[in-house]
């Protein structure tokens, strides 16, 4: 490919900075564009390779965190992808796009002219679409006949001459496609590995009554005795490979699993933890899908990987039996990310199951309940560490999933308990948003199908538990909006069921840990309402509970979480009652075990802003002792923390409130030590946040 590499490098260089690669699939588009990249990147100061499969405004937006582009809640789709667009257009020239597998004609025609105003890019982007505008196109030919029979005969050496003429005719209906060339060739190697059972004219025998060659809708001609060969594309050859290769059983179900995974280079090792496989045992049927072409192995870093044409004939030639050959899979990454596992390792697994079960859950199209506990599994990853977006989507799925299961089988007791569940996630994530009306309609629909579940089987412990939960969600939701007597009306039902479930399992500590909660609601409540004394005789209840799990438990990080929320509780009543000291005692209680739970798990977003939060605490306390020194001290922690979590998790609204807040105590100290310039400017960042908030999240101010 140098002429077509020096192509490319002279009409970018020109004059020319936005280039469509173009060529069918598997000729060698992306290998052009990815030569290039590598023959010519000490040439740009930044370089990008996004993969367009979605649309290129989702893949733009794909650079968000690299760029430190920040977008607001009711940003539309076109106007986060400006946002991006006037980014890159500040970066240093020169720069390099490439964007790969930008097949969408209506995509490329909408974008044309926002990529056209990176006036300090090369853009490259790999595409069977043939023209678009006035856009440079550099068509990739296919190999010639004499380099494609190389190709041929280097995976299969022993190509009888007298079979070249029924060759050159399937090769040529193919149109020279390198990756198919290649696929041919090694299945038939396989085949034909100790005595030839399967002879070109057998392919081409096969691969016309099966009818699969139509290439393009370019009808080439192939004649062999009276039949003909239709011209086919890429997919269609390969599927019908599918049929020809007699894959058995192990091979079809390895090959299933690879098909819902990324088409990427996934490790050797990581297959067999993936699979919950034996090493030995694995090690066959990889080796022999990789020798007949259904997948490449890279030996610098043991790796697999199934093209994306396989991987998409894979899951249609295999739709029906999908679920079935990945329940493995899918149990070992659920298993992987639910409550006792994912924390471990600081999420190093956890980030790269959720990345995996991401494709996985969208590539199984039978619903199941596994399945939908993996969306929950992967939502709570993302819910720990504060992406909210694809914690949304995860849950949506769950949603989805929930919702065909009770569909199928509206008596199944345990699918509408599962739909019950995925709107308890998708009530969480609303809240998380702001957006407290959304939040409210979900948790409303979770607490009426619990109740009709409690109804429908009264002894049935965890619908009780859950009928529990939902009107904690309830109360937290109209706290929130400012309804506290309805919240409390709320939380008492929530304490009311938790003790009983208590009384009834007195060794059950998810019961336990429940009802410690609810005393926590209730003190919050009544501490809002202005009844300090009565707050106080909950959250030592809260505080006693903890205190019996933590220690039962001492590595559960969750016992110890509320634990350390217990201590703040208490330090915060007895500071509005007055007794500074005695405040101060529970917050350094708060702050020691906030901070051993941040040092474990630092990827946590939430142990990190409960840490900014004790921070606050003492700062506040300090200050109230007269000790500015100390409380601005911790007010400049607190303000370090919630700047962090801002800057990572822009959309989040709790940590944008939580940031102004710091600033106003920044100001206060700083209005009591008499600076009152810096107080001012303190003051208006607090402000530009909050406003920020009045516009986003109205319900939440």
């Amino acid at each position: 490919r140098e002429e077509e590499l020096k192509t490319i490098y002279q009409k970018l260089h020109s004059g020319g900075k936005l280039m469509l690669i173009n060529a069918e699939g598997g000729i060698g588009k992306t290998t052009l564009a990815a030569k290039y990249w590598y023959a010519h990147e000490n040439r740009y100061r930044h370089l990008a390779w996004l993969y367009s499969d979605t649309g290129i405004g989702a893949a733009l937006v794909t650079l968000r965190e690299k760029l430190g582009v920040a977008f607001v809640s009711d940003d539309s789709p076109d106007t986060q992808v400006r946002r991006i667009a006037e980014a890159i257009s500040n970066l240093d020239a020169p720069c390099l796009l490439v964007f790969d597998n930008a097949n969408k004609e209506a995509d490329l025609k909408s974008h044309y002219a926002l990529l056209h105003r990176l006036s300090n890019c090369h853009i490259l982007l790999t595409s069977r679409v043939r023209k678009v505008a006035d856009m440079k196109v550099r068509a990739v030919p296919p190999l010639s006949e004499a380099e494609v029979l190389q190709l041929f005969r280097s995976h299969y050496p022993d190509l009888n001459e007298a079979e070249m003429p029924l060759l050159q005719d399937i090769l040529r209906a193919v149109g020279y496609n390198t990756l198919v060339t290649e696929v041919l060739a090694k299945n038939i190697a396989v085949f034909n590995r100790f005595t030839l059972r399967y002879s070109i004219a057998d392919l081409l025998r096969d691969l016309q009554e099966k009818g699969l060659l139509a290439l393009k809708n370019k009808a080439v001609q192939v004649v062999y005795g009276s039949d003909s060969l239709r011209e086919a594309e890429p997919t269609d050859i390969i599927a019908a490979m599918y049929d020809l290769a007699a894959l058995d059983e192990t091979e079809r179900s390895l090959l299933s699993n690879l098909a819902v995974l990324p088409a990427e280079n996934i490790p050797y090792e990581l297959l067999v933890t993936l699979l919950a496989a034996d090493a030995e045992q694995l090690e066959k049927p990889l080796g022999s899908l990789e020798t007949k072409g259904w997948i490449e192995y890279r030996k610098a870093d043991n790796s697999f990987k199934i093209s994306p044409v396989i991987q998409e004939v894979s899951k249609a030639k295999n739709a029906e039996r999908l679920l079935d050959d990945c329940r493995s899979l899918v149990n070992t990454l659920l298993e992987g990310l639910d409550n006792d596992n994912r924390h471990r390792d600081n999420y190093q697994q956890a980030a790269v199951f959720a990345r995996l079960g991401e494709v996985v859950i969208f590539s199984i199209p039978t619903p199941n309940i596994n399945l939908s506990v993996l969306c929950q599994n992967i939502g709570n990853y993302h819910s720990d560490t504060g992406n909210l977006s694809r914690m949304m989507q995860a849950y949506q799925k769950m949603l989805e999933v929930q919702t065909a299961l009770c569909e199928a089988e509206p008596d199944n007791a345990d699918f509408k308990n599962g739909l019950a569940i995925s709107y308890q996630y998708l009530g969480h994530t609303y809240s998380a948003l702001g957006d407290l009306q959304q939040a409210l309609r979900y948790f409303e629909d979770f607490s009426k199908l619990m109740k009709e579940l409690c109804e429908a089987f009264p002894q049935h412990v965890g619908f009780k538990n859950g009928l529990a939960i939902s009107y904690s969600k309830l109360g937290d939701t109209h706290s929130a909006l400012g309804n506290l007597l309805l919240a409390l009306t709320y939380f008492e039902d929530y304490n009311r069921f938790e003790k009983e479930l208590l009384e009834v399992f007195p060794q059950n500590e998810e019961f336990k840990n429940n009802l410690a909660i609810s005393y926590s609601k209730l003190g919050k409540t009544h501490n809002a309402l202005g009844d300090l004394q009565q707050a106080l005789s909950y959250f030592k209840e809260y505080n006693r509970l903890g205190k019996e799990l933590h220690e039962v438990f001492p590595q559960n990080e969750e016992f110890k979480n509320n634990l350390a929320i217990s201590y703040s509780k208490l330090g915060e009543t007895y500071s509005a009652l007055g007794d500074l000291q005695q405040a101060l005692t529970y917050f350094e209680k708060d702050i020691e075990l906030s901070k051993e739970l941040h040092e474990a798990f630092p990827q946590n977003v939430e142990y990190k802003n409960s840490l900014a939060i004790s921070y606050y605490k003492l700062g506040e306390t300090y200050s109230a002792l007269g000790d500015l020194q100390q409380a601005l001290r911790y007010f400049e922690e607190y303000n370090r923390l919630e700047k962090e979590l801002h800057e990572a998790f822009p959309q989040n609204v709790e940590f944008k409130n939580e940031l102004a807040i710091s600033y106003c105590k920044l100001a206060e100290v700083s209005i009591t030590k008499g600076d009152k310039k810096q107080a001012h400017d303190w003051f208006q960042q607090a402000k530009a946040l909050w406003q920020e908030l009045v516009q986003d999240a109205p319900q939440y101010v």
